[in-house]
């Protein structure tokens, strides 16, 4: 017990000043958003509706993506329809418009065509832009997240067309990848653990967690983005063996840019679990170092994204709408909920009866909840499967199994300290999406189709652990 109190004392002394460092680095980082928040406003947003108009007219925003899975597809995501709507938006001001977004209303949207793969929100869009004014005069803020994506749109809409943003999310997210998987390749027969690790890691995010799918759309492709990057720059500069105080800058700007480009999309568990992962992987060879960088860092880029909000939503609140916080409590309280029969769309409800099961039921029962979230996220591993949720189910399957497996082996084989320590935070890294999911059960399993993708971090997981070293201590 005196030993454990020990580490725990190593563990936390002389950290302060990591945290002061990690929040002044994110009041800066969220300022330099803001900042080109401010400039995005600036660009005429008649260049950027005669853009989209244009798009429109060359029938972009139905056209289908992927075809070879067997699957319509739509090459637009909704969230992509939203974040362009809410640039053709009349704003009170422009610091209104540089702090919040403005969407059309979610309960005025087209209902979904039989046979068009086309997703109502982008249905949405068509029709406004068909429209003499663009401007939905029902528009309502959504204060819960910032958007980032809207304002890389708003810039680069006044040079590029839409269907460049996705194209060009898409191209930084593979060779982000490609810079750290090529080079990783052809260090393998070095043997060392770290480069057979970040290699496992660097594919897993290229070939496994949908990019395939969802990296076309820059609403996902720069919270995917912000992955890759991060990865890569781990890699380079060996970040999580650097002095503290660069581990905390990093990982501060790591947080700021996750809660920037937060948009449903599961970039906060998938950025946590990359982080520990990367800790575990390449952190210095001393149990006590190892376990300051897992444990301060998991706590800096939480506070990070805790920072990052709340001035956000101070800055709402000052600005734009006083009562933000009752609307925000209002949506975290649904999305940690279990309730969720409601938000199914009707017939998904309608197929659920056909076998017998009551509905209502899965809303009165935890545990029901819990089992229809895992069927859906079943289903939902089509992405990782490339369009078959048979095969996104047997890679799950076996990459769940074979790290469960493996955590245990590698574990009763470990003596020494260091590698134990690596074991503990690929362990706890592990954790991350299922307790995530459980947590927030509704929005795990009303999401599911984006909320699977973290979950492609066991299949890294089980290659890094495939690899772990034979030699008794384990080399960062």
């Amino acid at each position: 017990m005196s030993s454990f109190l020990l580490t725990v004392r190593e563990v936390l002394a002389h950290s302060a000043g990591l945290y002061v460092r990690a929040v002044a680095v994110v009041v800066a980082a969220v300022a330099l958003f803001f900042v080109l928040s401010c400039a995005s406003t600036l660009v005429d947003r008649n260049t950027i509706a005669a853009n989209l108009e244009a798009a429109n007219a060359r029938h972009a925003f139905t056209q289908t993506w992927a075809t070879g899975t067997g699957r319509a597809i739509p090459r637009f995501g909704g969230n992509d329809c939203l974040l362009l709507a809410a640039l053709l938006q009349d704003y009170p001001s422009r610091a209104a418009q540089a702090i919040s977004a403005r969407i059309p209303p979610a309960d005025a949207q087209p209902p979904a065509r039989a046979g068009d793969p086309t997703i109502p929100a982008c249905l949405q869009l068509i029709a406004a832009l068909e429209r003499p004014d663009h401007a939905d005069p029902d528009a309502v803020y959504y204060h819960r997240y910032l958007h980032g994506q809207r304002v890389f749109a708003a810039l680069s809409l006044a040079v590029v067309s839409p269907e460049v943003l996705g194209r060009l999310t898409l191209a930084l997210n593979i060779v982000c990848l490609l810079l750290v998987l090529l080079p990783a390749l052809r260090r393998w027969r070095t043997g060392e653990w770290r480069e057979r690790g970040f290699a496992a890691t660097a594919a897993m995010l290229l070939l496994f967690d949908g990019l395939w799918l969802f990296g076309i759309y820059f609403s996902f492709g720069l919270s995917d983005l912000v992955l890759a990057v991060f990865l890569l720059y781990a890699y380079r500069r060996e970040i999580a063996h650097a002095p503290e105080p660069v581990f905390a800058t990093a990982v501060a700007f790591f947080g700021v840019a996750t809660a920037v480009f937060e948009f449903l999309t599961g970039g906060i568990p998938f950025g946590l679990a990359l982080l520990l992962g990367i800790t575990a992987l390449d952190g210095p060879d001393d149990r006590t170092a190892l376990l300051r960088r897992a444990f301060h860092g998991a706590l800096i880029f939480a506070l990070a994204i805790l920072v990052v909000f709340a001035i956000k939503l101070t800055l709402v609140m000052l600005l734009i709408d006083p009562n933000v916080l009752a609307e925000f409590r209002a949506a975290l309280s649904t999305r940690t909920g279990s309730s969720f029969v409601a938000n199914l769309p009707p017939q998904e409800i309608a197929w659920v009866a056909r076998f017998g099961i009551d509905v209502s039921a899965l809303d009165r029962h935890w545990i029901y909840a819990v089992l229809y979230m895992l069927a859906r996220l079943g289903y939902a591993t089509f992405v990782i499967g490339y369009g078959s949720p048979v095969v996104g189910m047997a890679i799950m399957g076996a990459a769940v199994v074979a790290t469960a497996i493996l955590l245990i082996r590698r574990a009763r084989a470990a003596r020494e300290p260091v590698a134990r320590t690596r074991l503990l935070v690929l362990f706890a890294s592990a954790l991350v999406m299922p307790l995530w999911s459980l947590v927030f059960l509704s929005h795990t399993l009303l999401h599911a189709i984006w909320m699977v993708r973290p979950f492609a971090w066991f299949i890294a997981l089980a290659g890094i652990l495939i690899f772990w070293p034979r030699r008794k201590t384990v080399p960062y």
